[in-house]
C-alpha cells in the first residue's frame, strides 16, 4: 500500500493521522473487506487533514479529519459539524458539491471528527490561475458570479450559526459575536487587538446601520479559488466543484468571504463577476458595513498568518485595519 503524507511542524493545527487509524476509519465506512491501494495526503487547506484514498476495486474517495479541539480557538471549532449541518441549504448548487458518504462524530475510533466524501475530478483554480487566458478567466469569474448568487438567494430564519458562535436576533449582535470570538483567539496568541476593538466599538455605536439587514442569506464563508475545482478539458474552462463550506452561516451577503476579497482586490479581471452576480448598492450605509466586514476579515487573516509564522503578513494587517478605522471615522 502506498502511503504519502505531508511533513508539518509539530505545533501546527493539522496533526497527522496514522495509517492504522485511516484503515480503521475506512473499514467503518466501507466494511472490513475494503482493500486500500493508496493513501495520499493533500495540501492546500489550513485546518483539516485531507486524504485521497484509492481502493483496489472501487472509486476513490476523500477523507477529511478535523484538528483536535485542543488546538483550536473559539473561531475554529465545530467546522466539520457545521459543514454537515448546512449542506442541505446548498441544494441550489448540489451538482457541484461532493457527496458525503459517512460523517462520524462519535470519537470512538479517533478523537477527532471526520467524514468521507466523493472525489470530484478537477484542478484547483488557485493552482492554474496563471495558466489561464484572459477570456478563460472571464468565463470562470462569470460562472462564479452565478454560483455565488444562487447561494445568496437562499434565505434564512436566523443570523449567525448554531455551530459557530450561536444564533442571534439581529445582524449587529452577530457581527459583535464574530469580533469578540476573533479577539479572544488573537488575545490568546499575545497579538495586539486594540485596532479590532476600535472597529467593534464603531460597529456597536452605529449598530442601526448593520441592523438595516433584516433578512439573512446563506453565506459560504470560504468561497475562493482554493476551494473551487475547474475542468479545462472543455471548449472553455468550467467550474465543476465547490468544496469546504464548513464556515457557512447566515447574514448579509456582502459579509461573505467572496465579496470581501473581490472588494479588496477591485481589479478589472475579477470585475466581470458582478455581471452575473449583480452590482451591489453603493450607498453610505453599504460602504460602512463593507468596511466593518473588511476589518473583521483582516483580523481573521492576522490570526491565520500568525499560525503560519508569516510575520510580515501579520504586520501588514495592522496597517490595513488602521486605514479601515480612518475611513470609518471620516
Amino acid at each position: 500500500m502506498e502511503f504519502t503524507t505531508i511533513n508539518r511542524p509539530v505545533d501546527t493545527i493539522q496533526q497527522p493521522v496514522a495509517l492504522g487509524e485511516i484503515i480503521k476509519l475506512c473499514q467503518r465506512a466501507f466494511g472490513e473487506e475494503c482493500r486500500i491501494k493508496s493513501v495520499k495526503e493533500l495540501g492546500g487547506g489550513l485546518y483539516n487533514n485531507t486524504y485521497h484514498i484509492q481502493f483496489e476495486n472501487s472509486l476513490p474517495v476523500i477523507l477529511r479529519v478535523s484538528p483536535p479541539d485542543s488546538r483550536l480557538g473559539k473561531s475554529g471549532r465545530n467546522l466539520m459539524r457545521n459543514e454537515y449541518a448546512t449542506l442541505p441549504f446548498f441544494a441550489p448548487i448540489a451538482p457541484l458539491l461532493p457527496k458525503i458518504i459517512l460523517a462520524d462524530f462519535t470519537h470512538q475510533l479517533i478523537d477527532r471528527d471526520y467524514l468521507f466524501q466523493s472525489y470530484i475530478e478537477g484542478e484547483q483554480w488557485s493552482q492554474i490561475k496563471d495558466e489561464l487566458k484572459p477570456d478563460e478567466k472571464r468565463a470562470l469569474w462569470r460562472q462564479l458570479g452565478t454560483i455565488t448568487r444562487h447561494i445568496h438567494n437562499v434565505k434564512g430564519e436566523v443570523f449567525g450559526n448554531p455551530f459557530l458562535g450561536g444564533v442571534f436576533p439581529s445582524w449587529s449582535a452577530t457581527v459583535s459575536n464574530w469580533f469578540t470570538s476573533l479577539i479572544d483567539d488573537l488575545d490568546s496568541t499575545g497579538l495586539a487587538t486594540d485596532d479590532l476593538r476600535e472597529v467593534l466599538a464603531i460597529a456597536q455605536k452605529r449598530a442601526a446601520i448593520l441592523d438595516e439587514i433584516t433578512q439573512s442569506a446563506l453565506l459560504h464563508g470560504d468561497l475562493w479559488l482554493v476551494n473551487i475545482l475547474v475542468d479545462r478539458n472543455l471548449e472553455e474552462p468550467k467550474i465543476v466543484g465547490i468544496i469546504d463550506n464548513d464556515r457557512a452561516s447566515w447574514g448579509d451577503p456582502l459579509a461573505d468571504w467572496t465579496i470581501f476579497i473581490l472588494e479588496r482586490n477591485a481589479n478589472a479581471e475579477e470585475g466581470v463577476f458582478w455581471e452575473t452576480y449583480g452590482s451591489p448598492e453603493r450607498t453610505a450605509q453599504v460602504q460602512f458595513r463593507t468596511l466593518v466586514y473588511r476589518g473583521f476579515y483582516t483580523g481573521a487573516i492576522r490570526l491565520e498568518q500568525f499560525r503560519l509564522n508569516h510575520n510580515k503578513a501579520v504586520k501588514q494587517t495592522y496597517e490595513d485595519i488602521r486605514l479601515v478605522i480612518e475611513t470609518l471615522k471620516a
